[in-house]
This record gives C-alpha cells, structure tokens and sequence, in this order.
C-alpha cells in the first residue's frame, strides 16, 4: 500500500507540474499560477485517497473476472496432478532493504530540513534586530551573506544598509514576507522528504522558487515611478553566498527571465485567463484515474457477478490464490499437514470448519495443496506451538473465505481438505 501512493502521489505530481510548465508559466498571472503550485504540492496526497468512480474504473481498466490470474496459469500445468502447488515468492530481505533505504534518505533530507532552520536561526541570533514598516529586520555583521527574507523576518548585510538601492532591497524582501512565501517553501521541502525519488518534486521547488520572483518584481513594479532602476539593481546585485533552500533571496540565477517576464505584455490577457479554465477538465480527468476505486459501488458490483465453485479444480485454484504462509509460522521454522473438515449447507455455503489430526472416512476428499515459501533467514524464535496455531487460523480463514458453492454432489456433504505447509 505504502508504494502504490508513493506512485500514484507521483504521477499526480508529474501531471499537474507538466499542464504547468506547458500551459500556464509563460503568463503574467502569477498569482493564478502560485494557487496552482500550491495545489500541485497538495494533490498527491490527497487524489489517492479519494473514490474511483465506477464508471471510470471501468473505462479505463478490464473487468477482472475476464482476467486470469497469473498463478491460474502455473495451475493450469498442474490440472492431472494430485496436488497443485503454490510458492510464496516474497523475499523479506529485498523489500527491508527497499524501505531501509527510502527510509535512509528521507532521514537525511529531514535533518538537512532541520539544518537550514537552525543556520537561519544562528544569523537571526547574531544580527541587529531592528524593524522595517511592520516586520523584523535582522541587520548581519557577516558581508558575505547575501540579503533574503524568512517568514517574517528580512535579513540584510551591515553593508547594504548604506547602498542607493537598499530601499529597494528592503521593498522586494518584505514583498515576499507581505505574501508568506516562506510556506510554500516549507511545504515542497517536506514533500521531497517523502519524494525524494520523483524528479518533478524537485522540478516543482524550483518553479515555485521562480514564482516568488516573478510575484514580487510584479509588485514592484507597480508601486515603483521608475521600474528601470529596480531592474538595474538585480543586475549590479552579487549574489555572495550559496542559497539557503528555506528562504528567498534576493537574486537568484533567473534574472535574465525575470527582467523578460517584467517587459512582458499583457495583450493576451483573455487568452491566458481562458487556458487556465480549459486546463482544468483536463487535470480533473487525469487525476481520477490515479484514485481508489469506490469500495461501497464495487462490492454492489461484487454481488451481482458473485463467482461461485462448481467443481474440484475451481476450489484447489481459489485456495491457491488466497492463501498465505503466516509469517509467525515462517519466524519459528513451522512445517505442517492442516487436515480441515466442512460441511456444504443446501444454499452452498461452509459450516462447521473443524481442525482434524487425521484424514477420515464418510467426507469427500478435495486434492492437497502445497503451499511453500522460504525460510525465515533472521529467525530469532523458538515457538512451535504458536507457529502451528498460525497455520491452522489460516487454513479457517480461506475456508471460511469460500466462494457459494454450486457442485450438487457436493451439497449436504462434508468437506474434507489437506494443505501442506512447507519451507524451502
């Protein structure tokens, strides 16, 4: 389960940040775009836990009762056999090491996460605090760190502060402040902590990064009499030290593009305003195929094509295909024949399973199966009796699991069934 969400979580992700990079992030209308970012951050964790709708499972996926299973053709090789056998192919060590590793590097990004919190907060400590129209200014004695902004707090170089175009520093830093871009921010590095693996998640930290900009110089520009020495200033301004991935700088590699998007006109205003309605049916169709399916309509469906057992073959591939080697059994080491008994009421279903020691007589006999799986290389325990329990509750939970029943020879009669447990 936890890797199915991961995966559609992803796509999701990959749909919504490509619709945007394709459609929407050459317009003027960046705060339409940040709300589509935002919600791109959002999506993945929410579409896979809504319901399919049944008439879109069925568009898009084949009724599974036209399916045969992969095992029902292992079985099918097995038809003249006295036994039908199934193998547990589940290797613990992969799939632990699998998560070890997820595990490993989301551990890593979340104390990197925790890092750049606690080196904003060393600078904070260590600057002048001061206040600029409403917010905290943090003065740095340090000349190397750039000027950014951090939720509510600017953080500008000692040095800066006698600069002809600190005024427009300070604007362009309370903008973001004004617009809590710090959020955003927060919100993609916590996502690439569970997406590392995606390569649009890191796409999206970047595109969300360059919104910021694009929102700001917008304001900017309107509240400036002279745009042009705003864009000068990101020209002469020296970018002095690394990015922090928390916060906002002032200048960042996209000057270039930000001074375009700035001279950009806007005669295409009804233009862009409409994609961004026709985008939506699009997303809106893509992102239900990556839901759950309706559980409450499928098992409506379920009742109306109820499968049913007719014959030997029938109840040997349903065992087959449902049963399980329990792990406690696989931890001690346990190996055993389960003989169960069951009677078939007139209406077809089991009654009455009972656990026997021995095979015996006045029952119909339904062919063993052999269930196998591979030992347990990190067994720690010795618990024979627990391990013989385990197997016995499964071998009652298939058999109460049984489909209707609808063999006449077998209706009014006992059932007698054999599975063989055993390790490899």
């Amino acid at each position: 389960m936890f890797w199915e969400y991961q995966i559609k979580g992803g796509i999701v992700l990959a749909v919504s940040v490509l619709l945007y990079v394709l459609v929407l992030s050459n317009d003027r209308f960046f705060k339409r775009n940040r709300l589509w970012l935002i919600g791109s951050l959002l999506l993945p964790w929410i579409v896979p836990y809504l319901a399919m709708p049944v008439w879109m499972k069925k568009m898009l996926f084949a009724n599974e009762s036209e399916i045969v299973p992969i095992r029902t053709f292992a079985l099918s090789n097995q038809i003249n056999q006295e036994s039908v056998l199934v193998t547990d192919h589940f290797s613990f060590s992969i799939e632990f090491l699998a998560i070890l590793l997820f595990g490993i590097i989301s551990l890593v990004l979340l104390i990197r996460l925790f890092y750049g919190y606690a080196s904003i907060m060393s600078l904070k400590r260590k600057a002048e605090c001061k206040s600029y129209k409403g917010f905290a200014l943090a003065v740095l004695p340090d000349s190397n760190v750039g000027p950014f902004s951090f939720f509510r707090t600017i953080f500008i170089p000692e040095e800066m502060e006698s600069r002809k175009d600190s005024k427009l520093i300070l604007e362009h830093e309370k903008a973001h402040c004004a617009g809590w871009h710090s959020i955003d921010l927060m919100l993609i590095e916590c996502m690439l902590i569970f997406q590392w693996w995606n390569p649009f998640a890191w796409w999206l930290r970047s595109l969300i990064a360059n919104n910021h900009e694009f929102c700001v110089d917008n304001i900017m520009l309107k509240n400036l009499s002279e745009p042009k020495d705003y864009q000068y200033s990101l020209l002469n301004l020296v970018q002095k030290q690394g990015q922090n991935q928390l916060v906002n700088n002032y200048n960042q590699s996209l000057t270039k593009k930000r001074i375009i998007m700035m001279n950009k006109s806007d005669n295409n205003k009804i233009i862009d305003r409409l994609k961004g309605l026709l985008i939506l049916p699009i997303l809106a169709i893509s992102l239900l195929a990556f839901t759950n399916p309706n559980k409450a309509e499928e098992a409506k469906l379920e009742k109306k094509t109820e499968k049913t057992i007719s014959n030997a073959l029938d109840l040997q591939k349903f065992i087959a295909s449902s049963v399980k080697y329990p792990l406690l059994a696989r931890k001690n080491n346990v190996e055993a024949d389960i003989i169960a008994r069951t009677t078939v009421d007139k209406n077809g279903n089991v009654t009455g399973i009972k656990i026997v020691l021995k095979r015996g007589a006045n029952v119909v006999k339904i062919d063993e199966v052999v269930i196998t799986a591979f030992k347990d290389s990190t067994n720690t325990e010795n618990n024979t009796q627990a391990g013989q329990k385990s197997l016995e509750k499964e071998t009652k939970r298939i058999l109460k699991s049984l489909p209707r029943i609808t063999n006449q020879n077998w209706i009014g009669k006992k059932l007698e069934f054999q599975l063989k447990f055993r390790l490899q």
